[in-house]
């Protein structure tokens, strides 16, 4: 970690839609860093969602608002630098405050852990989170083998197992035997609990999640994240889907 940068103080600014979407672990990682880090002062702003229709094409225009690739999440460091797209969020917070763990007797090379822990971010983000936001926005009804989307009802628990059997391998709680949690933990927090949350259709088995049932209860025992909760600031909407309420609320009743 830059000792430069952990001296001196940081203003962080978040700005995203006042939704779950595709950022709430590097949520879960500023949290936790603000809460850490006295020096770190670190605020979120939200885009309405409700008139997203109605403002975003002129707001996007204004790369204050959405950044270099006029989208967002987007990250203000200090009010001079501007960065965008969730997994380079996390990986900048990752390296800036020592998120990527320590170096173990079985992984002695500091490349090789950032690999591998990078391997498990890519699983969670790429093969869960954004997996899961496609099928909201498809609104799969885990029957219907037209729908290009419900494939993912087969892949997604598959993937989990695949987490939580690595998890299982490590002597802690955190991958790869970390005493502390890493960018890895914070990610797969947020794909387990994303999944459970929209439908339990997506879990595999009880006895192969229970690595991942005990990393959540471990996360939620963190103080800022514990405070997070507490403040109910989990949004209860995943994504922009106008039909998104209506869905869920049918999806619920059908497999209850």
């Amino acid at each position: 970690m830059s000792t430069r940068i952990v001296s001196n103080t940081i203003k962080l600014r978040l700005h995203y839609w006042n939704i779950r979407g595709r950022v709430q672990a590097v949520r879960y990682m500023l949290e936790d860093i603000s809460y850490k880090h006295k020096n770190v002062d670190y605020k979120e702003s939200f885009e309405p969602i409700n008139t997203m229709m109605n403002t975003w094409a002129k707001r996007k225009a204004d790369q204050t608002v959405s950044g270099p690739f006029r989208t967002l999440p987007i990250l203000h460091w200090n009010d001079t630098h501007t960065f965008s797209q969730s997994l380079t969020l996390g990986e900048l917070l990752a390296k800036k405050f020592d998120l990527y763990g320590k170096l173990t007797r079985t992984i002695n090379d500091k490349d090789f852990l950032e690999s591998y822990l990078n391997g498990v971010v890519s699983c969670a983000y790429t093969d869960i989170i954004s997996n899961l936001i496609t099928c909201l926005w498809s609104m799969i009804d885990f029957v219907d083998e037209t729908n290009p989307s419900n494939r993912f009802s087969r892949k997604i628990p598959n993937d989990l197992k695949a987490l939580n059997d690595l998890l299982e391998k490590s002597s802690t709680t955190f991958y790869y035997d970390q005493i502390e949690p890493t960018i890895a933990d914070y990610f797969v927090f947020e794909a387990f609990t994303m999944a459970r949350d929209y439908s339990k259709k997506f879990l595999p088995n009880e006895e192969n999640r229970q690595a991942l049932i005990k990393l959540e209860q471990v996360m939620k025992q963190r103080p800022a994240i514990a405070n997070y909760f507490k403040k109910n600031s989990l949004s209860k909407r995943f994504t922009g889907s106008p039909k998104e309420i209506q869905y869920l609320t049918k999806l619920a009743e059908t497999f209850k």
